[in-house]
């Protein structure tokens, strides 16, 4: 599978999770500048030193919402509003202008 990366244009909202019971979501805008992000695609969140000893940060892409509608997939250059979700992930820690790369292979049903 090809890589796939959204750079993050603005955060809408962020849910964190409760222990044991929901996922983390954030809905955000972002722009797929390499690639194309399908549903079930599962993205990191490279480390910075200060996350040294701390697990990355995994994000399943859940929901693309492009020009008002939904679609399953958003190709290179075009910006669209995306849900992304994890358990436990850290999605309180995302920021404009992160860069978030798709994990290798990995996608989720």
């Amino acid at each position: 599978m090809e890589k796939t990366t959204l750079s993050i244009i603005s955060l809408e909202s962020v849910t964190p999770g409760t222990r044991g019971a929901a996922d983390e979501v954030a809905v955000c805008v972002v722009r797929c500048i390499e690639g194309t992000a399908r549903l079930g695609m599962v993205f990191h969140r490279p480390r910075s030193a200060g996350d040294a000893g701390t697990a990355t940060p995994q994000f399943t892409l859940t929901a693309i919402e492009w020009y008002g509608k939904q679609v399953e997939e958003l190709d290179t250059v075009h910006s669209g509003k995306v849900t992304l979700t994890g358990s436990g992930s850290g999605s309180d820690m995302l920021a404009k202008w992160d860069v978030l790369n798709s994990a290798p292979g990995t996608v989720t049903a």
